[in-house]
Formats: C-alpha cells, sequence, structure tokens
C-alpha cells in the first residue's frame, strides 16, 4: 500500500500500543496514527483526524470494542474496523463480526495486522465504488424518460422505477409485494401476446425482443406502451432477471390512426375524379385519333402516362391503409409462378424502353397464394429496379425452386443501398437518405407493401447491395405457406 493511511487506534496499554505501531510498520504500511483509550477522545477523533481504519482492544475503562463499533456506525461514517486484542472465545468473535467488525486479530499473531488492514481498507474502498455505482444507475433508472422493470426468473417483479409508475399508475410497492398475476395490468386481449413474450425471455429462446402492446392503467383508461425486454444469464446460461424498458406511446398509436384514417379517405376521394379524367382521356384520345391531330393526340397520351402513375401510387396508398387496418384480403389459390413471373416481365417490358428485363425461368413452380398481390410486389421490384439504376440498361429476373418453395431475384446494376440502411428499408415510410438517392421520388411505402405481402404468404423477403454496383432483391415464398403453420 502506497499511500499514506490513517489509523485511529483505541488502546489503554503503551506497550501494547508500540508492538502495534511496528507491526505495521513492519508490514510495509505509511501511515499516520492517534492513539486514544476514552470514549470522548475516540469520538473527538472521529470526526477530527477521520480516520481510514480504526483498530479496537476489546476491554477499555469504561468502555469497550462493542461500543466502539456502536458508534463508529451511529456515526454514519464508512471505516473499517478491526478488533485488536488479547484471547477471545470464538462465540466472541463471531458476535463481534456480526455487529460489524471487518475483521480482528490477536495480539500474539500481530504479523496478520498489516494485511487485515489491507484488505479490510481495499475491501470498503471496493463497496464505496460499488455504492457509488449503484446509487448512479439507480437515478439515471429513476430519472429516465423510459420506465424501468426488472422480474426475477418467475417472472415476479423485483423493481418498478418511479417513471414505470407514472407510466402505469400502479404503486411500484404492492406490485413487488403481489406475487399473483402480473399479467393482470396487462389489456385482456393483449395478455396471450405479453405471456408468450415473457415466457419466450424466462426459458432462454430469445434474449432481446421488442412488443407494443395495451396496458390498463390504476385509474381504468388503457394506454398503449412500446417494451425494450432483455435477459440477464448466469454463467451456466440460466436466465436469472428479465430488464424491461418501458414508454407511453398511445399519443403516437393516436397519430398514426389520424395518418392512417387521413390516407384512407383521401386515397378513395381521389380515386373517384381520377377514374374520371381517366375515362375522359381515353375518350379524347379517341376523337383525336378520328381527327388526326397526332401533336394534340401525343400531349394527351402524356397525360394519360400520368394519370396512369397516379392512379397507380393511390392503389399503394389504398393497399397500406387497408394493412394497417387489417383489411387487406387474399383471393388465394394454386397458379404457376414461373406464369405469372413471364406474364408480369412481358407487361413491364412493354412500357419500359430504357431497361432490358431478362428473365430467368424455372418450370413447374407451383404455388399456393393470391396471385395478383404477389405480382404487385414483382411490378414493384421491377419498377424499383428500373428507376435507381438509370445508367444501366439491364434489369435481370430468377427464379429457383428452394426450400420447399419458390425464391425470386430481381438485380439491377444502379446506385447501390449504403450497407446502414439495409435493414430498414422494408420498414413504411423509410426513405434512403444522401445525394444519390434524393433525386428519386417515393414515400417509402412500396417494400413495406411488398414485405407485408411476402410475409403474409409465410415467406421472407430480403436484400443486398453494394453502393456504386447495384442490388438484389430476394423474395422466398412457400410452396404451401397452410402446410408450413401445421
Amino acid at each position: 500500500m502506497n499511500l499514506k493511511i490513517k489509523v485511529l487506534h483505541l488502546e489503554d496499554n503503551p506497550t501494547d500500543a508500540d508492538l502495534i505501531e511496528y507491526e505495521l510498520s513492519k508490514g510495509g504500511l505509511q501511515f499516520e496514527k492517534q492513539v486514544v483509550d476514552s470514549r470522548e477522545e475516540y469520538e473527538e477523533m472521529l470526526s477530527k483526524f477521520i480516520p481510514d481504519i480504526v483498530l479496537s482492544d476489546h476491554s477499555l475503562p469504561a468502555f469497550n470494542s462493542f461500543r466502539a463499533l456502536e458508534i463508529l456506525k451511529d456515526s454514519k461514517m464508512d471505516i473499517p474496523f478491526i478488533l485488536v486484542t488479547a484471547t477471545v472465545s470464538e462465540e466472541f468473535a463471531v458476535d463481534i463480526m456480526k455487529q460489524g467488525a471487518d475483521d480482528y486479530v490477536l495480539k500474539d499473531r500481530l504479523q496478520r495486522l498489516p494485511s487485515a488492514v489491507m484488505n479490510s481498507i481495499e475491501k470498503h474502498r471496493l463497496e464505496r465504488e460499488k455504492k457509488a455505482v449503484n446509487e448512479r444507475l439507480a437515478f439515471h433508472l429513476e430519472n429516465t424518460p423510459l420506465g424501468f422493470i426488472e422480474l426475477d426468473n418467475c417472472g415476479i417483479v423485483k423493481y418498478w422505477s418511479k417513471r414505470a409508475e407514472e407510466i402505469l399508475g400502479w404503486n411500484r410497492k404492492a406490485l413487488i409485494e403481489n406475487r399473483g398475476d402480473n399479467l393482470s395490468q396487462v389489456y385482456e386481449e393483449d395478455k396471450p401476446l405479453a405471456k408468450k413474450i415473457i415466457e419466450q425471455l424466462l426459458s432462454g429462446e430469445v434474449e432481446r425482443n421488442k412488443v407494443q402492446c395495451r396496458h390498463i392503467t390504476a385509474n381504468g383508461k388503457v394506454i398503449w406502451c412500446e417494451w425494450f425486454n432483455s435477459v440477464l444469464k448466469d454463467e451456466f446460461g440460466k436466465v436469472r432477471t428479465i430488464m424491461s424498458l418501458v414508454q407511453d406511446i398511445t399519443e403516437q398509436k393516436h397519430m398514426e390512426k389520424q395518418k392512417d384514417n387521413f390516407f384512407s379517405v383521401a386515397s378513395h376521394e381521389l380515386k373517384t375524379p381520377v377514374t374520371t379524367i381517366k375515362a375522359y382521356g381515353q375518350l379524347a384520345e379517341n376523337l383525336l385519333e378520328k381527327k388526326e391531330d397526332n401533336e394534340t393526340l401525343d400531349v394527351i397520351k402524356r397525360m394519360g402516362a400520368q394519370v396512369n402513375r397516379l392512379t397507380s401510387l393511390i392503389g399503394t396508398l389504398l393497399d397500406f391503409t387497408k394493412i394497417q387496418n387489417g383489411q387487406l384480403l387474399y383471393d388465394e389459390a394454386f397458379f404457376d409462378f414461373n406464369d405469372l413471373v413471364q406474364e408480369t416481365v412481358n407487361d413491364m417490358q412493354k412500357t419500359s424502353y430504357s431497361h432490358e428485363i431478362k428473365n430467368n425461368p424455372i418450370s413447374d413452380a407451383f404455388v399456393f397464394g393470391d396471385r395478383n398481390k404477389i405480382s404487385q410486389v414483382l411490378t414493384n421490384l421491377i419498377s424499383n429496379a428500373i428507376k435507381y439504376s438509370p445508367d444501366s440498361d439491364e434489369i435481370i429476373i430468377s427464379t429457383r425452386t428452394y426450400g420447399n418453395g419458390v425464391e425470386l431475384s430481381v438485380r439491377d446494376f444502379g446506385i447501390g443501398i449504403p450497407e446502414e440502411d439495409l435493414q430498414n428499408v422494408f420498414k413504411q415510410f423509410y426513405r434512403v437518405s444522401g445525394e444519390s438517392q434524393s433525386t428519386f421520388p417515393g414515400m417509402g411505402i412500396g417494400l413495406y407493401i411488398c414485405s407485408e405481402v411476402i410475409t403474409r404468404h409465410g415467406g421472407k423477403i430480403w436484400v443486398e447491395s453494394i453502393m456504386g454496383k447495384g442490388s438484389i432483391f430476394y423474395a422466398w415464398i412457400p410452396a404451401d405457406h397452410r402446410q408450413e403453420g401445421l
């Protein structure tokens, strides 16, 4: 120990005091020492000298080590206490250690004293550091905007932060004391989901997850909450505790609902006049063809192309709102996947003059699903491939049978997608940022709809991309998603 320590020594025998000082010096300790033999001096030196450690004989005039230890504890000073005395019984030693002494050293074995002093001081230092860390952690947990909840490995509440209490309304003391149903605050329809999430965490099947569900507050109000859950395991891989952060997203949910309602109403209101405009445009084309007014006819056809784009956009918005409201209907049957791909490629090629769409087909690939919606997915992927590869002249479509299903890929040779954006491109309203992407129009819901359709068919969709070299979008669909769930 290189630092100089302060030693307060309770001892009424000068010879013993000198022996102890000798042993401490012999052990290599640097120290400053004060020797006292009365309660008054002891209490004064505790506050004036502020020692790093107290060494105490047991028997002093009108005073003893038990009382000295009690005074030290009452002072709330975090100072180690070691009993240095003559021979004592084992019961006595156990008793004083129970009272809070850090160690005891017999006077006929003083050679152990230096290490006992160093160990006791180090022990208290580590405990102070641990306490400081816990206090900082507790401060952050109590003052974070998110509530913090901890469950034991049986799913019983161990800790419930003040913020969690504010969000959910339930008194944390009552919840900790209640070892009953911890799902009683969950909205009835969401209980199966909450139960499943907890079971997955407790079993160790998943180590972290995120979930949104509704809760009933103490005053009966229904709120939406988002939970971020993770587990802590022991050295044997067994779950010790579940730690969760929770936030109130009720306002966010209300805004999403208002947004979805707006899209739904706007899409339906736009659909009628746009259909009328398209009909009048077709009528105008027929009249101009009869009059052989080719110049005006060309303008009308260009207008018609833009009306078609607007019609497609309105259809996308309608699909989005139906997905959000769980109203998107599926008309499923078995169909030839290769025929669908070839048909879609032929239709897209008729309207795309800048790129050659190459198709590498397979044969005899039948899939159970909604043919039109899967065609929409392929159309969207090809449209994106064309849009995001303006300096290229080809798109490659490939299909293969894989894993009791069909895998489709759409490859372009365009600008590519940054690696950090790959995991987000299928999220609703997500647009890849950056100078190269900012010139391309879009709302960021096309790929979201693709993802929803493929997921609904029991499949998965993903993307691989290299900046400046292009992207490959993949979609895998099981031959019959009904069999996947059995």
